[in-house]
Protein backbone atom coordinates (compact mmCIF):
# COMPACT_ATOMS: atom_id res chain seq x y z
CA UNK A 1 0.00 0.00 0.00
CA UNK A 2 2.92 2.43 0.89
CA UNK A 3 4.24 1.97 -2.77
CA UNK A 4 0.77 2.78 -4.74
CA UNK A 5 1.00 6.75 -4.38
CA UNK A 6 4.09 6.66 -6.80
CA UNK A 7 2.79 3.74 -8.95
CA UNK A 8 3.48 4.49 -12.11
CA UNK A 9 3.62 2.84 -15.62
CA UNK A 10 5.08 3.44 -19.05
CA UNK A 11 2.87 4.17 -21.97
CA UNK A 12 3.87 1.26 -23.54
CA UNK A 13 2.62 -1.06 -20.49
CA UNK A 14 -0.69 0.62 -20.11
CA UNK A 15 -1.76 0.12 -23.30
CA UNK A 16 -0.57 -3.43 -23.50
CA UNK A 17 -2.40 -3.82 -19.76
CA UNK A 18 -5.47 -2.50 -21.88
CA UNK A 19 -5.47 -4.53 -24.51
CA UNK A 20 -5.54 -7.75 -21.95
CA UNK A 21 -8.58 -6.09 -19.88
CA UNK A 22 -10.31 -5.34 -23.50
CA UNK A 23 -9.88 -8.91 -24.66
CA UNK A 24 -10.73 -10.73 -21.58
CA UNK A 25 -13.74 -8.62 -20.64
CA UNK A 26 -14.91 -9.65 -24.25
CA UNK A 27 -14.45 -13.12 -23.50
CA UNK A 28 -15.88 -14.05 -20.38
CA UNK A 29 -18.97 -11.47 -20.44
CA UNK A 30 -22.18 -13.35 -21.09
CA UNK A 31 -23.61 -10.50 -22.66
CA UNK A 32 -21.24 -8.13 -24.48
CA UNK A 33 -20.26 -9.78 -27.53
CA UNK A 34 -18.81 -6.89 -29.26
CA UNK A 35 -17.32 -3.20 -28.30
CA UNK A 36 -19.74 -1.66 -29.46
CA UNK A 37 -22.03 -4.28 -27.07
CA UNK A 38 -25.91 -3.96 -26.72
CA UNK A 39 -26.27 -4.80 -23.18
CA UNK A 40 -24.10 -4.60 -20.33
CA UNK A 41 -24.52 -5.66 -16.82
CA UNK A 42 -23.48 -5.20 -13.30
CA UNK A 43 -21.63 -7.83 -13.36
CA UNK A 44 -19.31 -7.23 -16.54
CA UNK A 45 -18.57 -4.07 -14.69
CA UNK A 46 -17.62 -5.89 -11.59
CA UNK A 47 -15.33 -8.36 -13.80
CA UNK A 48 -13.53 -5.54 -15.35
CA UNK A 49 -13.15 -3.95 -12.39
CA UNK A 50 -10.97 -7.10 -11.02
CA UNK A 51 -9.57 -7.61 -14.23
CA UNK A 52 -7.95 -3.99 -13.59
CA UNK A 53 -6.86 -4.85 -10.02
CA UNK A 54 -4.88 -7.81 -11.04
CA UNK A 55 -3.75 -6.22 -14.21
CA UNK A 56 -2.82 -2.31 -12.23
CA UNK A 57 -2.77 -2.97 -8.74
CA UNK A 58 -1.82 -6.60 -8.12
CA UNK A 59 -4.96 -7.32 -6.26
CA UNK A 60 -4.36 -3.80 -3.91
CA UNK A 61 -8.44 -4.23 -3.63
CA UNK A 62 -9.68 -7.63 -3.86
CA UNK A 63 -7.13 -8.49 -0.52
CA UNK A 64 -8.15 -5.18 2.05
CA UNK A 65 -11.71 -3.97 0.15
CA UNK A 66 -13.05 -7.63 -0.46
CA UNK A 67 -17.58 -7.38 0.49
CA UNK A 68 -16.95 -3.39 0.38
CA UNK A 69 -17.12 -2.44 -3.60
CA UNK A 70 -20.34 -2.84 -5.43
CA UNK A 71 -21.65 -2.12 -8.66
CA UNK A 72 -24.44 -0.45 -10.26
CA UNK A 73 -25.55 0.95 -14.00
CA UNK A 74 -27.75 4.06 -13.79
CA UNK A 75 -30.15 4.75 -16.69
CA UNK A 76 -30.63 8.59 -15.24
CA UNK A 77 -27.13 10.28 -14.75
CA UNK A 78 -27.26 12.59 -18.21
CA UNK A 79 -24.29 14.46 -17.23
CA UNK A 80 -21.63 12.42 -15.15
CA UNK A 81 -20.21 9.02 -16.91
CA UNK A 82 -19.61 7.87 -13.67
CA UNK A 83 -19.69 8.12 -9.46
CA UNK A 84 -19.29 6.80 -6.74
CA UNK A 85 -21.42 6.31 -3.97
CA UNK A 86 -19.69 6.25 -0.32
CA UNK A 87 -21.58 4.53 2.82
CA UNK A 88 -19.96 4.92 6.22
CA UNK A 89 -21.44 1.93 8.50
CA UNK A 90 -20.78 -0.31 7.36
CA UNK A 91 -18.09 0.85 5.10
CA UNK A 92 -19.16 0.45 1.10
CA UNK A 93 -18.33 2.14 -2.03
CA UNK A 94 -20.88 1.39 -4.85
CA UNK A 95 -19.46 2.60 -8.23
CA UNK A 96 -22.20 3.77 -10.76
CA UNK A 97 -21.95 4.19 -14.28
CA UNK A 98 -24.08 6.03 -16.66
CA UNK A 99 -25.62 3.48 -19.39
CA UNK A 100 -27.48 6.33 -20.93
CA UNK A 101 -24.47 8.17 -21.83
CA UNK A 102 -22.53 5.09 -22.85
CA UNK A 103 -25.55 3.79 -25.21
CA UNK A 104 -26.51 7.12 -26.92
CA UNK A 105 -22.38 7.34 -27.79
CA UNK A 106 -21.39 5.55 -30.83
CA UNK A 107 -25.03 5.49 -31.96
CA UNK A 108 -26.62 8.22 -34.14
CA UNK A 109 -24.29 11.21 -33.46
CA UNK A 110 -20.71 10.80 -35.39
CA UNK A 111 -17.92 12.14 -34.44
CA UNK A 112 -14.97 11.49 -32.79
CA UNK A 113 -15.03 10.44 -28.18
CA UNK A 114 -12.71 11.16 -26.03
CA UNK A 115 -12.70 10.54 -22.32
CA UNK A 116 -10.20 11.74 -20.01
CA UNK A 117 -8.58 12.66 -22.95
CA UNK A 118 -7.96 9.67 -24.70
CA UNK A 119 -9.49 8.94 -28.06
CA UNK A 120 -12.18 5.90 -27.60
CA UNK A 121 -13.19 4.03 -30.46
CA UNK A 122 -16.50 1.87 -29.58
CA UNK A 123 -18.73 1.61 -26.68
CA UNK A 124 -16.10 -0.76 -24.13
CA UNK A 125 -12.95 2.08 -24.51
CA UNK A 126 -15.35 4.70 -23.46
CA UNK A 127 -16.54 2.57 -20.44
CA UNK A 128 -12.80 0.96 -19.56
CA UNK A 129 -11.86 5.02 -19.57
CA UNK A 130 -14.78 5.95 -17.81
CA UNK A 131 -14.06 2.79 -15.15
CA UNK A 132 -10.86 4.03 -14.94
CA UNK A 133 -11.35 7.77 -13.70
CA UNK A 134 -13.83 5.80 -10.98
CA UNK A 135 -11.22 3.82 -9.71
CA UNK A 136 -8.56 6.79 -9.41
CA UNK A 137 -11.50 8.17 -6.88
CA UNK A 138 -11.22 4.49 -5.05
CA UNK A 139 -7.71 4.19 -4.62
CA UNK A 140 -7.27 8.90 -3.97
CA UNK A 141 -9.87 7.96 -0.92
CA UNK A 142 -8.11 4.60 0.07
CA UNK A 143 -5.37 6.25 0.24
CA UNK A 144 -5.46 9.84 1.33
CA UNK A 145 -9.12 9.69 2.98
CA UNK A 146 -10.49 12.17 0.36
CA UNK A 147 -10.78 12.60 -3.50
CA UNK A 148 -11.13 15.40 -6.04
CA UNK A 149 -10.38 14.56 -9.86
CA UNK A 150 -9.61 18.75 -9.45
CA UNK A 151 -7.05 18.57 -7.37
CA UNK A 152 -3.03 18.15 -8.42
CA UNK A 153 -2.78 14.80 -6.61
CA UNK A 154 -5.58 12.79 -8.73
CA UNK A 155 -4.41 14.32 -12.02
CA UNK A 156 -1.23 12.61 -10.81
CA UNK A 157 -2.45 9.58 -10.03
CA UNK A 158 -4.65 9.19 -12.98
CA UNK A 159 -1.53 10.44 -15.47
CA UNK A 160 0.89 7.88 -14.40
CA UNK A 161 -1.54 5.19 -13.77
CA UNK A 162 -4.04 5.23 -16.68
CA UNK A 163 -2.22 7.74 -19.04
CA UNK A 164 -4.72 10.26 -18.83
CA UNK A 165 -4.33 13.91 -19.61
CA UNK A 166 -7.98 15.35 -18.64
CA UNK A 167 -10.46 14.60 -16.48
CA UNK A 168 -13.76 15.03 -17.87
CA UNK A 169 -15.34 13.17 -20.57
CA UNK A 170 -16.61 14.23 -24.55
CA UNK A 171 -19.41 11.48 -24.55
CA UNK A 172 -22.69 11.92 -26.50
CA UNK A 173 -25.12 14.10 -24.18
CA UNK A 174 -28.92 14.10 -24.68
CA UNK A 175 -28.88 17.61 -25.33
CA UNK A 176 -26.40 17.14 -28.24
CA UNK A 177 -28.15 14.64 -29.66
CA UNK A 178 -31.57 16.81 -29.37
CA UNK A 179 -29.22 19.32 -31.18
CA UNK A 180 -28.16 17.40 -33.82
CA UNK A 181 -30.38 14.49 -34.81
CA UNK A 182 -33.95 16.65 -33.92
CA UNK A 183 -33.06 20.05 -34.21
CA UNK A 184 -34.14 20.39 -30.96
CA UNK A 185 -32.98 22.50 -28.04
CA UNK A 186 -33.75 23.94 -24.70
CA UNK A 187 -36.30 27.17 -25.96
CA UNK A 188 -37.41 25.77 -29.12
CA UNK A 189 -41.13 25.31 -29.74
CA UNK A 190 -42.65 22.18 -30.16
CA UNK A 191 -45.57 19.77 -30.87
CA UNK A 192 -46.57 16.31 -29.59
CA UNK A 193 -49.47 13.77 -28.81
CA UNK A 194 -50.27 12.96 -25.97
CA UNK A 195 -53.28 10.84 -24.93
CA UNK A 196 -54.88 11.38 -28.58
CA UNK A 197 -54.71 15.42 -28.16
CA UNK A 198 -51.94 17.62 -29.77
CA UNK A 199 -50.02 19.99 -27.85
CA UNK A 200 -47.92 22.62 -28.16
CA UNK A 201 -45.20 24.13 -26.04
CA UNK A 202 -41.50 24.98 -25.15
CA UNK A 203 -38.55 22.52 -24.05
CA UNK A 204 -37.15 24.00 -20.81
CA UNK A 205 -35.03 21.19 -19.90
CA UNK A 206 -33.56 18.00 -21.94
CA UNK A 207 -32.38 15.08 -19.56
CA UNK A 208 -33.52 11.25 -20.39
CA UNK A 209 -37.00 12.70 -22.02
CA UNK A 210 -37.23 17.30 -22.01
CA UNK A 211 -39.33 18.62 -20.26
CA UNK A 212 -42.16 20.60 -22.18
CA UNK A 213 -44.31 23.37 -20.26
CA UNK A 214 -47.73 23.83 -22.30
CA UNK A 215 -49.67 27.09 -21.82
CA UNK A 216 -52.47 25.77 -19.27
CA UNK A 217 -55.69 27.89 -17.72
CA UNK A 218 -55.42 25.32 -15.04
CA UNK A 219 -52.18 24.62 -14.97
CA UNK A 220 -49.81 23.81 -11.49
CA UNK A 221 -47.02 26.21 -12.71
CA UNK A 222 -47.08 30.10 -13.29
CA UNK A 223 -44.50 32.69 -15.12
CA UNK A 224 -43.88 35.91 -14.04
CA UNK A 225 -46.80 37.49 -16.03
CA UNK A 226 -49.04 35.00 -14.71
CA UNK A 227 -49.45 32.82 -17.58
CA UNK A 228 -50.17 29.31 -15.80
CA UNK A 229 -48.57 26.15 -17.74
CA UNK A 230 -48.37 22.38 -17.18
CA UNK A 231 -45.70 20.49 -17.42
CA UNK A 232 -44.85 17.48 -19.38
CA UNK A 233 -42.09 14.71 -19.76
CA UNK A 234 -41.65 13.78 -23.80
CA UNK A 235 -39.26 11.72 -25.73
CA UNK A 236 -37.12 13.35 -27.85
CA UNK A 237 -38.44 11.15 -30.74
CA UNK A 238 -41.97 12.12 -30.01
CA UNK A 239 -41.79 15.84 -30.76
CA UNK A 240 -41.45 17.74 -33.66
CA UNK A 241 -40.71 21.52 -34.27
CA UNK A 242 -43.65 23.37 -34.27
CA UNK A 243 -43.89 26.50 -36.90
CA UNK A 244 -46.44 27.96 -35.27
CA UNK A 245 -45.44 30.98 -32.38
CA UNK A 246 -47.15 30.18 -28.89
Amino acid sequence: MKDLPNLKYTRKKIRKKNRTIYRQTLAESGSMEQGNFDTIGPDDLARMFYLYDAHFFSGFFNKNYSGKIFFRLSERMTRAGGKIEYRRNPETYTIVLSTILIFQTFDDVTRQVTVNGIVCHDRLEATMRILEHEIIHLLETALFGSSSCSRPRFRRLSRNIFGHTEATHRLVTQTERAREKYDLRVGSIVSFEYDGATYQGVITRITVRATVMVRDPDGDFRDLSGTRYSKYYIPLENMRPSENEM
